[in-house]
């Protein structure tokens, strides 16, 4: 081992740590193991000449002073166990071979240029999923980047990436994560990543990651280290038993705690996450003793206290997720209600036949959770059917019918309680497959009438909201339900200055109807902006599929 002092050893974090002037320490936890070596680029991939020493129970550190750029290393344990270090930040891979780890020593710091920026407030969040491989034809972090012009003039203000570190290649979306820590390679460098949250930043856009910590990929270095019943990480789940067969984190141990505390810093710290999305809480659970669920909430908020944590509970469990921690939770039952709404069937728990029972969902008090922002709504997301291929290729809708459905859809979402979601493409219509294999969207569509209109009708919803703070309050009130002709009315406000009103038809034919507005005077009408003065009860006409949208006041 390299003479360096005793301080910088006892400074060795998990993983290979680069301490300045070419000083590098690696250390691994590996307890209840007799030896474990270095093996590495820079010493011949020796797998016994370079010793790590155990410095307390079960982690072991060495040291070594080394020239700058990449160097690539294994760790070797027991003599005959060569794993890729699971705090890898980069790792390459030959057919065939254990995957190996790369630091890149005297790599420089970023120096952020909007590190002060001003976040959005939650209630403020429109937030835009993205898989990175498949928002641009390049499918890298450059794409990305080179298309946040577009998503700020859409009005959106953050971005959920689903999971951007190293899985195994068969799991494309990147469910089945082997290397928590670092970025995926085909997406482009760590340094295009950070230029990426930096650039969106700039814009006032907040990056949230779509984080997996319930399960791990079956070729993840902690598989190799240990039989299952002894493994410090793996066991029995908190939660429900793993129904995609992967290997279960168990909670309960402290070294599943202290990783998935590493893991939640690193992006946090060193990338200026805004926060995350927790896949799979039926799984991660929560119990008693504050294990589970609301361990992750405390440890991500001791390092960020403002961070946006959202969840995903399907089927949704108010009761698990309401007092954890959590900013709020994907709405899978707004998802559902809207399915049935507009594909004019059955969606359990929705029935098509029971109007009213479905479109009473969108009231937040119906639906177990303290407010109504605890609550991300959406229509599309990774795991669903797009809307337009569901209505025209599924079911048979005309187009023309389908890309109004899809855009009474998107009234909706923009209008009742909890915060909007898009799923990429989206906004035009998208109507790709669902797959999990490369899957681009395509942009060429917003060329189309049909994708123009949309998307600027998408873009007019986005500044209704941010324009008007009434939608993103919790008030809501039904104004009519009239289950017969599928026509529903609803308000919101905050105070009397500031009102919307929203009149909804699903059904197929034209509907007329008269609506009482909540308060007389100037309505200005936001599809055709001629103002309405109300001094009494008003007659509407509604074509089908369509839903018009009333503002208070002359502006």
């Amino acid at each position: 081992m390299t003479a360096v002092t005793e301080d910088i050893i006892s400074r060795a974090l998990p993983g290979a740590t680069d301490h300045g002037e070419g000083v590098v320490t690696f250390a691994l936890y590996a307890p209840r193991k007799k030896t474990v070596h270095l093996s590495a680029s820079f010493n011949d991939w020796d797998w016994h000449g370079w010793p790590l020493e155990q410095r307390e129970e079960g982690f072991w550190v060495a040291s070594a002073q080394l020239p700058r750029g990449k160097c690539e290393y294994q760790f070797v344990v027991d003599g005959s166990i060569v794993i890729c270090d699971p705090y890898a930040q980069e790792i390459n891979v030959a057919p065939g071979e254990e995957p190996r780890a790369v630091i890149d020593v005297g790599r420089p710091i970023y120096q952020w240029e909007n590190e002060h920026w001003q976040r959005p407030n939650l209630r403020d969040l429109i937030v835009y999923e993205m898989h990175v491989g498949d928002f641009s034809p390049e499918g890298t972090f450059q794409g990305v980047i080179d298309r946040l012009d577009y998503l700020q003039d859409l009005g959106i203000n953050c971005i959920e990436f689903m999971p951007l570190y190293e899985s195994v290649p068969r799991a494309y979306w990147g469910y089945e994560p082997n290397y928590f820590l670092a970025v995926r390679k085909s997406y482009g460098p760590m340094e295009d990543l950070l230029r990426l949250i930096d650039a969106a930043h700039g814009r006032g856009i907040a990056v949230i990651l779509d984080m997996v910590l319930n399960h791990t990929g079956h070729h993840h270095p902690f598989m190799k280290l240990y039989p299952w019943d002894e493994s410090p990480w793996y066991g029995n789940p908190i939660g429900e038993p793993n129904q995609f067969g992967l290997p279960t984190l168990d909670f309960t141990k402290p070294a599943t705690n202290a990783f998935v505390r590493d893991v939640q810093a690193y992006w946090l710290r060193v990338f200026h996450i805004d926060g995350f999305r927790y896949d799979y809480l039926a799984g991660l659970g929560a119990n008693k003793d504050g294990q589970g669920l609301p361990y992750l909430m405390r440890t991500a908020r001791d390092i960020r206290p403002e961070a946006y944590l959202f969840g995903e509970c399907i089927p949704e469990d108010p009761d698990l997720t309401r007092d954890s921690g959590l900013s709020g939770v994907w709405h899978t039952r707004f998802r559902i209600a809207i399915e049935c709404l507009i594909r004019e069937r059955d969606e359990e728990p929705y029935k098509w036949d029971d109007f009213e029972a479905t479109v009473r969902s969108f009231d937040p008090t119906t639906q177990g959770y303290h407010c109504g922002s605890f609550m991300l709504n959406y229509g599309e997301c990774h795991d669903d059917i797009r809307i337009i291929r569901s209505l025209r290729d599924e079911i048979g809708f005309p187009e023309d019918v389908a890309y109004r459905k899809s855009a009474l859809a998107a009234t909706i979402l923009m209008t009742v309680p909890g915060e909007p979601m898009l799923w990429q493409g989206q906004e035009w219509g998208e109507a790709t497959v669902r797959q999990q294999k490369p899957n681009k969207i395509h942009w060429e569509l917003l060329e189309t009438d049909e994708g123009r209109c949309l998307r600027q009708h998408y873009a007019d919803m986005v500044r209704l909201r941010r324009e008007r703070t009434s939608t993103r309050t919790d008030n809501f009130a039904f104004d009519l339900i009239d289950a017969a002709r599928r026509v529903v009315v609803y308000h919101r406000w905050l105070g009397d200055a500031d009102q919307v009103l929203v009149a909804a038809n699903f059904s197929r034919e034209k509907q007329t109807v008269t609506i009482e507005f909540p308060a007389h005077g100037p309505w200005r009408n936001r599809s055709t902006h001629d103002l309405l003065n109300v001094t009494g009860s008003v007659e509407l006409t509604l074509e089908p599929y369509c839903a018009v949208v009333f503002t208070s006041g002359v502006s």
